[in-house]
Formats: structure tokens, sequence, C-alpha cells
């Protein structure tokens, strides 16, 4: 009777200590894609040594050549990489400030970290996002919007955020992005990049009163070109303050001066 009883027991802990295994999916980082630049390694790195791979003393030798040229991840997804503390203002009236916050630029998501849950990061549902502020260390302000009732024939810009570099009767915005690109050194044709990497893609618009979105370069031809209602008033005024208007700077300086007229 002993001897039945002794595995049933063995059984029975087995059972209770696996049903006690911490859930790793209940991360900090709960509802955020992470990018885990490892996974691009080669397998073999995940053994400690070579007897492992092909086992020891099981006949001749078999040398496996291990890729360690990836150098890993350069740049991030987010606009900021840190947690900063901003303001959320929602679609239903309600604000939200000081509160920790990032955009994730390359999925136009933003995140909010959940202090009081124990650090749960959540991505807000932009449909109910009406703009948030984003505060950087240096006392810097950002104003991201999203403008769902714009016109525009590019369905996709009534998606995600601009960020605002000048609002006034018209206004000046910025599609701030993320360009993902995968390291490319394996192949005989490849650019010999070992890294994979995140680039910054800008691009600019203006917003006249009427809701009417373009996309301008950021030069004095097409910003004049898409304010041509004023544009010889324009032309005088970038000539008598020797402008550039190749600058965001510039451009504010041209937007102020148009719905001044």
């Amino acid at each position: 009777m002993k001897l039945l009883l002794f595995p049933m027991l063995l059984a029975l802990l087995y059972t209770n200590a696996d049903a006690q295994i911490r859930d790793t999916t209940k991360t900090k980082n709960r509802g955020v894609v992470v990018l885990n630049p490892n996974t691009r390694r080669n397998g073999y790195e995940t053994f400690s040594n070579s007897d492992q791979i092909v086992g020891a003393g099981t006949g001749p030798t078999t040398v496996i050549t291990i890729d360690h040229r990836y150098e890993g991840l350069r740049g991030t997804p987010y606009f900021l990489p840190a947690w900063h503390k901003g303001q959320i203002e929602m679609t239903a009236g309600q604000n939200y400030t000081e509160v920790p916050i990032k955009f994730d630029a390359f999925r136009q998501h933003l995140i909010l970290l959940r202090t009081w849950v124990g650090n749960d990061s959540i991505i807000v549902n932009a449909d109910q996002v009406k703009s948030f502020r984003l505060n950087d260390i240096d006392g810097q302000s950002y104003l991201f919007k999203r403008l769902p009732a714009v016109k525009t024939d590019d369905e996709t810009l009534k998606e995600g955020y601009f960020l605002v570099l000048y609002q006034g009767k018209s206004a000046l915005l910025k599609r701030v992005l993320k360009r993902f690109k995968q390291a490319d050194y394996k192949d005989p044709y490849s650019t010999g990049v070992r890294y994979d990497s995140f680039k910054d893609v800008y691009s600019y618009y203006i917003l006249k009163p009427d809701q009417t979105l373009s996309k301008i370069k950021l030069s004095q031809k097409a910003l004049l070109d898409a304010l041509d209602d004023h544009k010889n008033a324009l032309k005088a005024y970038v000539k008598g303050e020797n402008l550039s208007v190749n600058t965001e700077a510039d451009a504010v300086l041209v937007m102020k001066q148009y719905d001044s007229l």
C-alpha cells in the first residue's frame, strides 16, 4: 500500500508546484509590443558550449560557425524614449494631468503607465483621445492632436497623431513617424548593415480654417503655394524679414503672418 501511495504523492506535489508558476504574460509592459533584438540571433547561441550542440564523445567533432556579426538595435520606436509626465484630453471631456505617458511613433500609439496598478502600461484607445501633451526633462512641451474630421484624400491621416508646431486660425502640423529597418548582412548582395534600426520620418501639413489638410515641403515655394490666397503679401513679408522658410521656426512666422492678413 505504501508503494502505491508514494508515486501518487509525488504526482500531487508536481501538480501543485506547476500550478504556482508565475504567469509570465502578466508583466508591467502588458499591452505593449516589445521588440526583442535577441530574437534575431542564431539559435545556437543559447547553448553554453559545443558539447551541448554536437554531443560529447559521440564521434568526430563538428565545428558549427556562430554568426556574431549582429550588432543589436539602434534607435527607438518612441518619440521620447523615457516616460514623461503629461496631460491627456479625452473626446468625452475628461482631462488627465501629470500622468506618465509615452508616444509610440512607430505604431502611432499613446501609452499610459498606470503607477497605481503595479506600473502596468496600457495603450490608450486613439478614438477616445482628442489630444495629449508631453513635457520633456528640459521643459520643452509637445502637443499632439488627432484630426479625424479633416478634409483630405489620404484617409490614413485621420488616424494617428500630429505634432502641433503652430495653432491659430490655421495650423502648421508635423507628422512624426518611425520606420523600422532590419539588419541586412547575410546575403551575398546585402548592404552590410549589421543592426536593426528605427529612423525618424517627418512630414509637414497646413490645416486651414475650413479643415482642409494639405501636405507641404518645408520650403518657401511649397509654403507660399499652399497659402496662395495671400501669396504676394507673404512673399513680400518673407523678403522683408529675410526668412529662408526651410526651418520650422521660419515656417511658423509665415503662418502667423498669414493668419494676421
